[in-house]
């Protein structure tokens, strides 16, 4: 099954998600992008795996993004006027296509799209959200310190934000058959990380490797992995202290795809 919806989102708009069929499962954010295709195709295998809908989501970022689509500017006349109609189309016609790829990909998968003028995070929580997902997936480059600095201001929104854990798929080449390696240190915190990468590694049949949940030791894993896992501490402070050091080099540095978990507990 395929769905497309379009809709076109402003902050006083209806929740373009609320009628969604979509219910649990995953979440993957497409822009068009060669990472975000590697990611939404990522998301379709995952989403077979735990049995569940898939759930893509183009947040299309216009010049001006209004709820009827066309903006006037006073004063400036009739030339002045910014039609986003034409961008949200081409953002259907390219999620219409990766749906379409994904189901290629996975024969039976439940996939929905839906097109939302709006940018790509707060887009991605409120999807996430509004129809309970178990995994919220996005892209990110391959291509070196900046451009997986400005792609991954993305993941880094949702990390702080998302009730759900986040997945950010790398853009260069797949360990496919690498171990899920997932940074633990006897915590409660830590645990859990450990539950989700062996669950994870049993969904997938591939080796579970525990080791010390420091910036050095995961980024030399990485290198063979095909996913790293680490576990988010909440808020404040100490948060931020221990994102910017963890999660966040993660994000930015590990050769694989990183999962980085919420504080609170979560479906694995």
């Amino acid at each position: 099954m395929c769905t497309i919806g379009f809709e076109v989102k402003d902050m006083s708009a209806a929740n373009p998600f609320a009628e969604s069929g979509h219910r649990g499962g995953v979440v993957a954010g497409f822009d068009g992008s060669d990472c975000a295709r590697g990611a939404i195709l990522w998301a379709a295998a995952e989403a077979a795996h735990r049995r569940r809908s898939l759930l893509l989501v183009h947040a299309q970022l216009t010049a001006i993004t209004s709820a009827w689509g066309t903006v006037a500017a006073p004063g400036w006349g009739a030339a002045a006027v910014f039609d986003d109609t034409p961008l949200l189309r081409q953002a259907e016609e390219q999620v219409r296509a990766a749906a379409e790829e994904c189901r290629q990909l996975e024969p039976g998968l439940d996939v929905e799209a839906r097109v939302v003028a709006g940018r790509a995070a707060p887009t991605l929580l409120e999807a996430a959200r509004t129809v309970d997902a178990e995994l919220l997936v996005v892209g990110m480059s391959g291509l070196g310190v900046l451009p997986r600095t400005l792609i991954g201001c993305t993941a880094t929104d949702l990390v702080n934000q998302a009730d759900q854990p986040v997945v950010a798929v790398h853009g260069g080449p797949a360990h496919r058959s690498g171990p899920v390696v997932v940074g633990v240190d006897g915590t409660a915190e830590t645990m859990s990380a450990l539950q989700f990468a062996s669950t994870y590694a049993d969904r997938h049949a591939c080796e579970l490797r525990p080791v010390h949940d420091d910036v050095d030791t995961l980024l030399a894993h990485s290198e063979e992995a095909q996913l790293l896992v680490v576990r988010d501490r909440g808020h404040g402070v100490v948060h931020r202290a221990v994102f910017g050091s963890v999660s966040r080099a993660a994000l930015s540095r590990a050769l694989c795809s990183v999962a980085v978990l919420p504080s609170a507990p979560v479906s694995v």
